[in-house]
């Protein structure tokens, strides 16, 4: 066995030993081929490294009910924690191995049963097996990637600058056939000095324009293989693409509320369409002494006039990673509290972006979300799993309408295990 195998061999084992018994007894196993089934909730174990990725899938949430992966839940392909994500209706589940280079379409059928319809290999058509993926609907997913090289002044042979070549494919969800594929040079906007654009993610599509989050890093000419993770950075970008096209790129910013970071996010979604059909993203800050704000692009651009600043409104240092929009200007961002040390200091706070308030909701202590991956709404009430990690939770059903701390309710407990994390409900 090599040294992947028994890695993930020791994952399950923990996880298996640790967990508490599955979902009630008093509840039956939803059978293959059944509609009832629609919400996936998902768990990782190894919260460093590689990592497997379990799910099932049940027809609600309800304080009844005791969920828990021990000996049970389909495990999806991943050579990393996968990226997941499912359609609407939840009766397809989709998963990117990232380490792996393929992307995978599953029949939801309930419970652990998942059948695969259809895979991929997008390894070499987008030039890496560890390409990114973001939904844009129930039809269409994109692909993303960068990579960077040095360039060499001809005449002193110095490296004087990195340049940074995107890799693109919008990914037909039918039959996960690759519709479009884009290589190009990403441009620069021309004040960002000797940073560079390291990652892309987080697209969102407005009308007939497609917005890609990135982050830069910085450059040193005297050290051309080093990395800076937090550049000189003196404002927020996006990079603004024709859709379906993929072409004509071209880079807009702001600094609009003295906000600086990285648009492209982790795993948790970036960007939201409004129902105006304007942008809200997240910024998240680099620096752990700049503020965490939430930006608005209308029309094209960013508005200049307006900027959510989270940490001001929660009197907190905040950093994030993405967040879920749910409504009429309502969402939830789960956040690192930059004022707790160490790693489990996460929260969640209620964010109403029309009206610029925010409040931390009363969550457990002790969470660690930074690989948190997704919500849902369902029937009205936002669902999200919460659990410090290696310990029991809860499923939260947070009611937009309440805008108190303790607008929620709980639902399903959920039983965890050594080194083991929720990371969504889709």
């Amino acid at each position: 066995m090599n040294n992947y195998s028994t890695k993930i061999a020791a994952l399950v084992a923990g996880l298996t030993l640790s967990l508490g018994a599955c979902t009630d007894d008093s509840e039956p196993t939803p059978q293959p081929g059944t509609t009832e089934a629609h919400h996936t909730i998902a768990l990782g174990a190894g919260s460093t490294g590689e990592s497997v990725t379990f799910v099932q899938s049940l027809e609600d949430f309800g304080a009844d009910r005791s969920i828990s992966f021990n000996a049970y839940g389909f495990e999806v392909p991943s050579t990393r924690t996968a990226r997941i994500f499912q359609s609407t209706d939840g009766s397809n589940l989709y998963d990117l191995d990232y380490g792996g280079g393929r992307v995978y379409k599953f029949q939801v059928n309930g419970g652990e049963s998942y059948t695969q319809l259809s895979e991929v290999n997008v390894e070499y058509a987008i030039g890496t097996a560890n390409p990114r993926i973001t939904p844009l609907n129930d039809e269409y997913a994109m692909l993303h990637y960068v990579q960077t090289e040095n360039y060499v002044d001809e005449t002193s042979g110095a490296v004087t600058m990195k340049q940074a070549n995107a890799s693109i494919v919008l990914l037909s969800l039918e039959n996960l056939d690759m519709q479009t594929i884009e290589k190009f040079e990403i441009p620069t906007s021309g004040d960002n000095g000797l940073d560079y654009v390291g990652r892309i993610d987080a697209p969102v599509v407005v009308g007939d324009k497609l917005y890609y989050g990135l982050s830069r890093s910085g450059f040193d000419p005297n050290d051309p293989d080093s990395r800076t993770i937090v550049p000189n950075n003196t404002n927020v970008e996006t990079m603004v693409l024709d859709f379906p096209s993929l072409t004509n790129p071209r880079i807009i910013g702001t600094t609009a509320g003295g906000a600086k970071g990285a648009t492209n996010g982790y795993r948790t979604p970036v960007a939201h369409v409004d129902e105006n059909d304007d942008i809200y993203q997240i910024v998240t800050t680099l620096d752990e002494n700049d503020d965490t704000f939430i930006l608005k692009i209308s029309n094209g651009d960013y508005d200049d006039n307006y900027s959510f600043n989270l940490s001001e409104l929660l009197g907190q240092r905040v950093r994030s990673y993405g967040w879920f929009y749910v409504g009429n200007g309502i969402g939830y961002v789960p956040y690192a509290n930059l004022d707790i040390e160490g790693d489990n200091n996460y929260s969640v706070a209620r964010v109403d972006v029309y009206n610029n308030k925010a409040v931390e909701m009363n969550v457990p202590d002790g969470l660690w979300l930074r690989q948190y991956q997704s919500g849902k709404m369902i029937d009205g009430k936002f669902h999200m799993a919460l659990a410090p990690l290696g310990e029991g939770g809860n499923v939260y059903i947070f009611d937009p309408a309440n805008e108190t701390a303790d607008g929620f309710t709980k639902g399903a407990s959920l039983q965890t295990g050594a080194d083991a994390f929720y990371i969504g409900i889709y």
